[in-house]
């Protein structure tokens, strides 16, 4: 896989306890417009150009491209409706023209079996947020159970709770971690980072470091600049959420230097490699060295040649 060949970063940009390194290829790099190109869950919803079907099985739903172009879904991505909210529990790559395909899928929200006013009881019609925690993230990567997801979502909403100085639960329903980041008083408070972040500095980018605190805590990198800029603005969505429940008040610890963060961006060869095939087309290879998690997604529409989509590389502890 070689979308980490030997990265080059930005010069960081930060936002209160949130600090962002950019990632560019070496050398002259790709056209800002080359690469593999994928559709994403957000704009897809939005143009109806994908269907996402409750099946009331709370682990797997059943989604449709109804588009022209191949779609790309990352794990962590929220979907609004149903018989309840779910976060899809892998990268899926759902070909052009698809017919109906089973895609893995936990529960957000465990107080609700029924349909939401104003909502579909058998389809999924919003996705403008990503599972922001660490933990969260770490348990879909892993395939984790659906209580240990429900703890981590009340974890969440009461460590946004403590970031807002409000109670971050809705009463349409309390439980909804999608309706925890849609309260007015966290909406507020991510705009602020989402202001002082802004786009990304250079359109070649194909990838974002964080660090929240000091400490580095995640990071997506793409094989094209293009998919990297249709999910930028979820990607910052989900990392201002997480900063704004780890915010302290205290003094902000210094970032590390660009040459830690490139070395922790590094695939970890010498770690064991597990391998996940998920049909139709997706391959997943995790690694672990420490606390370190590194994932690395490819489409594999020409199984001799895999396509390189998706790296991520995630700090647990």
């Amino acid at each position: 896989m070689r979308i980490l060949s030997r990265p080059a970063l930005t010069p960081h940009r930060t936002a209160a306890n949130l600090t962002a390194w950019f990632v560019l290829p070496t050398g002259s790099g790709p056209d800002p417009d080359s690469g593999p190109d994928y559709a994403v869950l957000e704009e897809a919803l939005d143009r109806k150009e994908a269907v996402l079907h409750e099946t009331g099985n709370v682990n797997e739903l059943v989604i449709e491209n109804l588009g022209d172009a191949d779609l790309f879904i990352q794990a962590g991505d929220l979907v609004k409706g149903g018989r309840q909210d779910r976060t899809l529990g892998a990268d899926f790559i759902v070909p052009a023209r698809s017919g109906r395909v089973p895609i893995p899928a936990f529960c957000v929200e465990s107080g609700r079996w029924s349909r939401r006013r104003g909502e579909s009881e058998f389809q999924f019609s919003k996705s403008s947020d990503m599972a922001s925690s660490k933990k969260l993230r770490a348990l879909l990567r892993t395939r984790g159970n659906q209580g240990a997801v429900w703890e981590s979502v009340a974890e969440m909403q009461q460590k946004l709770g403590h970031g807002v100085q409000a109670d971050a639960t809705s009463g349409l329903s309390p439980s909804s971690l999608q309706l925890s980041v849609e309260k007015r008083e966290v909406v507020v408070a991510v705009e602020d980072y989402l202001r002082q972040l802004g786009a990304p500095p250079d359109p070649a980018a194909m990838g974002v470091v964080w660090a929240i605190n000091g400490r580095l805590s995640h990071a997506d990198v793409y094989a094209s600049p293009v998919v990297f800029r249709k999910v930028w603005r979820k990607l910052l969505r989900a990392a201002a959420l997480e900063a704004l429940g780890e915010r302290s008040g205290g003094r902000v610890p210094a970032d590390p230097d660009p040459a830690a963060v490139t070395a922790w961006l590094a695939t970890p060869a010498a770690a064991a490699a597990s391998e996940e095939p998920l049909p139709p087309r997706t391959r997943i290879t995790t690694r672990r060295m420490g606390s370190r998690l590194h994932s690395e997604t490819v489409d594999l529409v020409d199984r001799a040649a895999p396509v390189p989509v998706h790296v991520s590389v995630l700090e647990t502890a």
